[in-house]
């Protein structure tokens, strides 16, 4: 299905007049945008590189769809479940008219995705921060082995989640002394450490890995004085 010439002309007009009353030092439309199969004009914001979709609807010809977009760069697991707005006008209005729709009823919604999205990607940011730190005093132990999250683990968000083992090797199985490091990605939860298959010993070396870095304990004389 080829789109019309005037169909793609009007889109790209109607785009540039309503970069022009929302801004054009703030958005800019992106021309490679209006493909032959469904055609769509995209707005994009110089500050973030949030979108806006503009398309004609299916199933009525007289409207417009417009429909945000949080940025290109977002990896899937920060957008998952976030509203990013989507209004519907007529096809009568003009560029600044639609505009106005848009700083109305669109971009409150855009704008609170977007902050959204980057609030989940310092949570994660943070855990990994926080459990990488956390692997690096584990190493310490003898006979430690782990490897560090690959680029796969990077792309599905899965470089929060760290395992590391002891006495892995030859003569050894599964069920050999290990532990396994993790920080949930819920908004409230905090690092959980889970360990396993631990003799007394190695238990021992597991707490004194975790606390070396601790501020010492002030003597109870001192704090009795």
């Amino acid at each position: 299905m080829t789109t019309s010439p005037p169909l793609r002309a009007e889109l790209l007009a109607l785009a540039e007049e309503t970069v022009q009353a929302l801004g054009p030092d703030e958005w800019t439309v992106d021309p490679r945008r209006i493909p032959d199969w469904h055609p769509c004009a995209e707005l994009v914001r110089a500050e973030d590189g949030a979108r806006i979709l503009i398309q004609q609807e299916r199933l009525r010809s007289g409207r417009w769809n417009l429909h945000g977009v949080l940025p290109d760069s977002t990896t899937y697991y920060y957008r998952h479940d976030i509203e990013t707005g989507d209004i519907t006008v007529t096809r009568a209005k003009s560029g600044a008219q639609v505009a106005r729709d848009v700083q109305r009823r669109l971009l409150p919604v855009l704008d609170a995705a977007v902050a959204e999205m980057s609030a989940r990607q310092h949570r994660h940011l943070t855990d990994v921060h926080e459990v990488d730190t956390i692997a690096r005093q584990l190493k310490r132990v003898p006979l430690t082995t782990g490897r560090p999250p690959g680029e796969a683990n990077r792309r599905n968000g899965e470089d929060n989640v760290r395992t590391l083992r002891w006495n892995q090797g030859p003569g050894t199985s599964f069920r050999s002394p290990h532990a396994e490091v993790k920080v949930s990605r819920a908004r409230f939860s905090g690092i959980e450490i889970t360990c396993s298959h631990l003799t007394a010993d190695m238990a021992e070396a597991v707490l004194r890995a975790l606390t070396a870095s601790l501020p010492a304990a002030v003597p109870a004389a001192e704090l009795a004085a």
